[in-house]
């Protein structure tokens, strides 16, 4: 599949494929809604704001002040699904258009819907049919936010990530067809590209989005987003000044925040997410990518032919003997094998840890509320050394409710050390929810793709 613009979704136009170029400019046009009822309680008010020094925030309080006088604002819907290598979501959020004068109006997420289902898509590589099936009942369960005369105008995305990039070719491109005639028939407004495989630079970019929208970071430093799934791991941060000579320009891209337009790195490591790599380092121990049974160093010897499915397939782990060795002998011989499969499998290693406050979604936050550092539900701060803690327990402890907490742990903490440059005590903020919100790339996805029809309805 040819690679399109990531930030075709900024442009007013994003209903046909844009040619992939190194370096992007994007500038979404910001739309601007004026009631005439209201242009006295203006004037009135930019007086007030200018005596009193409150021109700083005259945004937020002007809206305040038109919402309690009656000022209806426009709500606006979006459905987007996410099909992801392990499991499928759908996340329907309800946005409204806050009453604004000067500056660049910004959507208010109202309310959010979220549901997911498993097993993912790419489970379907046989069956397409029924994996559209369950694309449909997903979208069915967010009907109730988006009322039935909206819906036509309301926009429609799929995009699948890394467990397709992974299927062959034509089956992947089965499953889009049968998801694309499924969902056609809905009565929302699908796009000509409203179905298809997301690139790894697109899921970066707007997990990075999400995190800082929700975190109203747009207009000044933005945290930096590594988002963990079962395919692949991203890695996206806003550059500073003579930073572009570090990275490959293909990973750059300028983009929208806030009233300024901003250059980030991003580069989506296909088989390093979290699935992925523990398939990826049982194969390399076993050093044979045929057989469906494979021994690690990396899993407590009493497991013994543990079922396990990846890819739609079938397999059974056991543990390998470790004959008394000590609980950092077992880590050590895991973090080599760990390495090794990491090493190999990167396409390009940064020379440096990500710039500014580092923030860490999906597989990250997951692995590490199963060890307990985190809180399941309010999430945390962590550091490198925490994982490491950890990860040389989880290798000492025969754990068969949790088979895969060593490798885990050694796999995540490998990431953030070997492969993303981070030092022990540098901390992650690990993310499920935000004010309530999913920290989703979705949200990201939504966001644009809302505001430029809005921005093209403005121009009309």
């Amino acid at each position: 599949m040819g690679k399109f613009s990531t930030y075709r979704y900024l442009e007013l136009k994003d209903d046909s494929p844009t040619p992939h170029i190194n370096v992007r400019s994007r500038t979404i046009k910001q739309p601007r809604r004026l009631k005439k009822i209201f242009i006295l309680l203006v004037i009135a008010v930019l007086f007030v704001t200018y005596f009193l020094g409150l021109f700083a925030g005259q945004s937020q309080w002007l809206d305040g002040i038109a919402k309690s006088l009656g000022y209806q604002s426009v709500n606006h819907y979006a459905v987007i699904i996410d099909a992801g290598s392990s499991g499928s979501r759908v996340l329907a959020y309800k946005f409204r258009v806050p009453f604004t004068v000067f500056g660049q109006a910004n959507l208010d997420l109202v309310e959010e819907y979220f549901e997911q289902s498993k097993p993912g898509l790419s489970s379907y590589a046989d069956d397409p049919a029924k994996g559209a099936d369950t694309i449909v009942q997903l979208i069915k369960k967010a009907e109730f936010l988006i009322p039935a005369e909206k819906r036509r105008t309301t926009p429609l995305i799929v995009r699948a990530t890394a467990g397709l990039r992974l299927l062959p070719k034509d089956k992947a491109h089965q499953l889009l067809v049968e998801v694309s005639k499924a969902i056609s028939t809905l009565g929302y407004d699908v796009g000509p590209n409203g179905v298809e495989i997301m690139d790894g630079s697109d899921e970066g970019i707007f997990i990075w989005y999400t995190l800082n929208l929700l975190h109203n970071l747009m207009d000044g430093e933005t945290m930096a987003a590594l988002d963990l799934g079962g395919g692949s791991t991203q890695i996206t941060y806003q550059l500073g000044d003579g930073d572009s000579k570090l990275f490959p320009v293909s990973d750059q891209y300028v983009v929208p925040a806030g009233g300024n337009n901003i250059t980030l790195y991003t580069h989506s490591y296909l088989n390093l997410g979290l699935l992925a790599a523990r398939y990826g380092v049982f194969s390399m121990e076993a050093n044979n990518n045929t057989t469906t049974e494979f021994t690690s160093v990396c899993v407590d010897p009493i497991v013994q032919k543990e079922p396990w499915t990846y890819g739609n397939k079938q397999y059974v782990i056991s543990g390998a003997r470790r004959q008394g060795l000590k609980r950092e002998a077992v880590y050590n011989l895991c973090h080599n094998a760990v390495v090794k499969y990491l090493k190999r499998t990167m396409d390009w290693e940064p020379a440096r840890a990500p710039r500014g406050s580092v923030a860490a979604m999906s597989y990250f936050y997951d692995v590490a509320a199963d060890a307990g550092i985190i809180d399941v539900m309010k999430g945390g701060t962590v550091s490198l050394s925490q994982y490491r803690t950890s990860a040389v327990r989880a290798c000492s402890a025969s754990n068969v409710e949790q088979p895969w907490a060593c490798i885990d742990l050694v796999y995540v903490l490998t990431l953030l050390q070997d492969g993303y440059k981070m030092k022990d005590n540098d901390p992650v903020s690990l993310f499920k929810k935000v004010n309530g919100h999913e920290v989703s790339w979705a949200l990201g996805l939504a966001y644009t793709t809302v505001m430029n029809r809005i921005a093209v309805m403005v121009e009309v």
